[in-house]
């Protein structure tokens, strides 16, 4: 598969060299002797986003797009002439956030934000040890993806190594014999995401259906065995049939009553931008707002509090207290009508990439309402125990 990456620089050179038998193109010639030096890498000297150059450099054969220069109008053109060309996983580098909106409207799913992400790692280091309270800790240094079938690589899995590729978490996969490994480590590779497959001889699916009902979630049990206790459970959402739906059939369902961890149940298949966090009076709220900080302050995110029903002011003041530290944005939506129809309202609006809900909770958002959003919603779910 061809890997193309526009620009030279440190970051490009550094890819480059962990992607063997990629093309870079750099317009400086002064970085041609470094860029040469880097073993079955071609190096192309022009301007990246010249589509004829392109062309020749393999485009129309390009499995990967990387375009990392300091130019956010340079990756613009180059990303726009790969899309075109139906290049199907493209990654761009974007200096100003305020560039976010033009990149999403051409269809680019995977930016970066260096400045940000950078600023983030900056303000982390200087709060160490400062404010425990109030310390932007990785939400999730663990994550586990149990791969049901070919279709979870490019659903559940490809979620588990963004997620994991911005907190700098390790992902393990429960895979059976019959779906091929190369593909996921060649992924985990691209993102440099730590990864571990276990193997089981029986095909996962079945083996979920066959032992969920009991009290120890098989997947839990069989990754005890290897001494491993992920922080996150990264699953594909289901598609319910109308008799499901009815009698309330979901292994998903079954997977996070059973789980001790939370569980993201994956949609969106790209680095969150917004993430909503829904807040009630439960406890539970707590370890729901502190996740959705987390997350946003990494992914470089929006974090909207959807505010149910009367809550302690301390909640709301501690969530504010750590995105203040964590940089990140933070939106106070108070609901006035009716709680349960205003929170599915807001989940099924189509603005966010993440909701975040707890489970077990005591407040207005009970197992009801959380079904229905896990079932429901266009964008990923991570459920909080």
């Amino acid at each position: 598969m061809k890997k193309i990456i526009i620009g030279g620089g440190r970051a490009g050179r550094d890819l480059a060299a962990q992607l063997p038998e990629s093309v870079i193109i750099e317009i400086n010639t002064e970085k041609r002797e470094k860029l040469l030096g880097l073993a079955g890498v071609e190096v192309i000297i022009g301007d990246g986003s010249d589509e004829e150059l392109l062309k020749r450099a393999g485009l129309e054969d390009a499995g990967v797009f990387i375009s990392l220069t300091s130019n956010d109008d340079v990756n613009y053109r180059a990303a726009a002439i790969a899309k075109r060309y139906g290049v199907p996983k493209i990654i761009v580098r974007v200096e100003d956030p305020e560039d976010r909106e033009r990149f999403q409207k051409l269809g680019i799913e995977s930016i970066m934000f260096p400045t940000k992400i950078v600023a983030n790692l900056i303000g982390d280091m200087m709060r160490s040890g400062f404010d425990a309270s109030t310390e932007i800790r990785m939400p999730f240094e663990k994550i586990l993806v149990p791969i049901i079938s070919n279709d979870t690589v490019e659903k559940a899995f490809k979620e588990a190594l963004l997620v994991a590729s911005v907190m700098g978490a390790e992902v393990t996969a429960v895979s059976s014999e019959e779906i091929g490994r190369q593909e996921m480590e060649s992924r985990a590779a691209e993102l440099g995401v730590p990864l571990k497959i276990l193997l089981e001889e029986e095909k996962l699916m079945e083996i979920i259906k066959k032992h969920l009902h009991y009290p120890g979630c098989i997947i839990m049990d069989r990754v005890k065995e290897h001494f491993y206790y992920p922080d996150c459970i990264i699953l594909d959402h289901e598609e319910l049939g109308i008799l499901d739906k009815i009698f309330k059939r979901s292994v998903v369902l079954k997977l996070i009553k059973c789980a001790c961890c939370p569980i993201l149940v994956a949609r969106t298949f790209r680095y969150y931008e917004r993430v909503l966090a829904l807040l009630d009076s439960s406890e539970v709220s707590a370890s729901v707002g502190r996740h959705a900080v987390q997350i946003a302050h990494f992914c470089g995110a929006e974090l909207h509090l959807l505010i149910l029903e009367i809550v302690p002011g301390e909640l709301i003041d501690g969530i504010k207290k750590i995105g203040e530290k964590g940089n990140v944005r933070i939106i106070e939506n108070w609901v006035e009508g009716n709680p349960m129809i205003e929170a599915v309202k807001e989940v099924r609006s189509g603005n966010y990439e993440l909701a975040v809900i707890p489970w077990r909770g005591t407040g207005v958002i009970r197992s009801d309402l959380i079904r229905k959003i896990v079932n429901e919603a266009p964008c990923s779910v991570l459920t909080v125990v």
